[in-house]
């Protein structure tokens, strides 16, 4: 990208960031916003970098590092110049920084915004739910079984799930997205109900209301944007895909059920898992299985395996440290 481009971008972000701070939260005009700063990565970057440079402006220490990098004959030179400028607004204030923000010193920017603000792991135990609120008031809705690390930066919030299945109500930020990824996926979202479940063949998103970015954690292939009822999966190697699903299905465990549909034998053992010990294995070769329909209580699992085999053609053997779903014989 050249640098004039680079420069409509950061002029793009300076207005927007101007502009947030006088609409109102339910303005239309912030979802106009929202469209374009999830629409490019480099979108993201510039207005990130402008909403961090403005916050060295309301701090005394920062201010004095800025004005030794962007020079004293050009900021602060006399005092009558430094009242000017601090009546001038936000508006040319931020111009005038992205102007000079080559001149800060792109390593140390970077490592700047890298440091996280707050850290932490949060895990359930098997047939264990917790429900608790993040710093920014967010709620996460962690389902049995499930893994997860929660990271705030200056310009992200970035949560890690590495196992199990999450509910997300999330607080709108627009200075700082919501940002969920899992080995196979990255979820970006400003503000939204969204549900992301990790399986062993695939991720499911599904959002309840709200609007979602759904790509893959390698950055390849097109994102999906999911609305209101609507799911994606993926699968390893694949794209994002938006499948014809009931979005509320997958927000069905904080009722303590479980909705199966169409589900194959992998993620119906990956499900179960979450429930019970020993752990539930789908023995099959290749992706081919018989799937299931069902409406199935928590309290009622052990119920339903047993039945298993007399609803679809699959035979369950026990194992000392597994119990075995595989074909029938």
């Amino acid at each position: 990208m050249n640098h004039k481009h680079e420069d409509m971008i950061r002029q793009a972000a300076a207005r927007w960031y101007v502009r947030m701070r006088e609409v109102a939260p339910d303005s239309p005009e912030r979802t106009t916003f929202e469209v374009w700063l999830l629409s490019d990565r480099r979108h993201q970057a510039a207005y990130q970098m402008v909403e961090a440079t403005m916050e060295d402006f309301s701090s005394t220490a920062r201010l004095k590092e800025l004005s030794n990098a962007l020079s004293q004959k050009l900021y602060f030179e006399q005092t009558a110049r430094r009242k000017k400028i601090s009546k001038l607004g936000s508006g040319l204030a931020v111009m005038l920084v992205c102007a000079g923000l080559g001149l800060l010193g792109r390593t140390q920017y970077m490592q700047w915004q890298a440091a996280p603000l707050s850290s932490e792991v949060q895990t359930t135990a098997v047939a264990q739910m917790l429900k608790r609120t993040l710093d920014d008031g967010s709620v996460v809705t962690a389902n049995a079984n499930s893994a997860m690390e929660i990271v705030f930066y200056r310009h992200q919030r970035l949560v890690k799930l590495s196992r199990g299945e999450a509910i997300f109500e999330v607080t709108k930020d627009p200075d700082r997205p919501f940002v969920v990824e899992t080995p196979q996926a990255k979820v970006t979202v400003l503000g939204t109900r969204f549900a992301v479940n990790q399986l062993s063949k695939k991720v499911r998103i599904s959002v309840d209301h709200g609007r979602v970015q759904v790509a893959r954690a390698d950055g390849n292939e097109q994102a999906v944007i999911l609305h209101n009822g609507q799911v994606a999966e993926i699968e390893p190697m694949s794209a994002p895909h938006k499948v014809n699903r009931n979005a509320a299905d997958s927000f069905s465990f904080t009722s303590g059920r479980i909705i199966f549909d169409q589900a194959d034998m992998f993620e119906v053992a990956d499900t179960l898992s979450r429930y019970r010990k020993p752990t539930v294995k789908a023995l099959f070769f290749g992706d081919q299985t018989p799937k299931v329909n069902a409406v199935v209580k928590v309290a009622e699992v052990e119920s339903f395996i047993q039945t298993l085999p007399q609803s679809v053609p699959v035979a369950l053997k026990r194992t000392n440290d597994a119990l075995m779903i595989e074909p029938k014989r």
